[in-house]
C-alpha cells in the first residue's frame, strides 16, 4: 500500500466534498476549498477526541470517520 497516494487521494475526496458543501450553500465565490481542508485536517477536534482529521486520513475507516463529520457539520448538527 503506497500511504502518501492513499492520503492524497483521501485529501482529494475531502477537497471534493467541502467544495459541493459550499456550492449547495449557494455562496461558493471565493472559497478555496484545498485551503480550507489543508488548514483544517491540522486542526484538533473535538468532535474526534481531540485528534486532528490528518491523524485518521490513513485507513479507510478513519477517512469515513472524517467523512460523516464534515456531513455533520453541513447539517447543521452540533457535536
Amino acid at each position: 500500500m503506497d500511504y502518501t497516494s492513499d492520503r492524497d487521494r483521501a485529501i482529494a475526496c475531502l477537497v471534493s466534498r467541502v467544495q459541493l458543501m459550499v456550492q449547495e450553500s449557494g455562496n461558493p465565490e471565493g472559497f478555496d476549498a484545498a485551503a480550507w481542508v489543508a488548514r483544517w485536517i491540522g486542526r484538533p477536534v473535538p468532535a474526534l477526541g481531540g485528534k486532528t482529521p490528518n491523524e485518521l486520513l490513513g485507513t479507510a475507516d478513519g477517512l469515513a470517520t472524517v467523512e460523516h463529520l464534515l456531513s455533520t457539520m453541513q447539517s447543521g448538527a452540533y457535536l
